[in-house]
């Protein structure tokens, strides 16, 4: 699963210079990945080197995002970062359904 391969990066994009919190940013990369790719429509692949770049950085982001607010109350409810929403939509597109006669 990709989420292996994007520990590094999200620890560091999350300035995580420790072990102690990598099984639960395991636990946030797999529900990142998940939102990031249902809010884009995309369906991921198993290797991460096959990931766009900029999904690959809405998925960090988003880690982030949860890791900072881990374990604390916040003014707002936690939905997909502001640059993982910025991304995701360009992946979504218009579609037109064939209207049946």
């Amino acid at each position: 699963m990709i989420v292996f391969h994007l520990l590094s990066d999200a620890k560091a994009h999350a300035r995580v210079d420790h072990h102690d919190d990598d099984v639960g940013l395991l636990l946030m990369l797999s529900a990142a990945a998940a939102d990031v790719a249902s809010a884009a429509e995309y369906d991921l692949p198993e290797a991460a080197n096959d990931l766009p770049a900029d999904l690959r950085f809405a998925i960090i982001d988003q880690v982030a995002l949860l890791y900072d607010a881990r374990g604390c109350d916040t003014d707002r409810p936690l939905g997909l970062s502001l640059a993982a929403s910025r991304i995701v939509a360009r992946y979504r597109g218009v579609r037109i359904c064939p209207v049946n006669p």
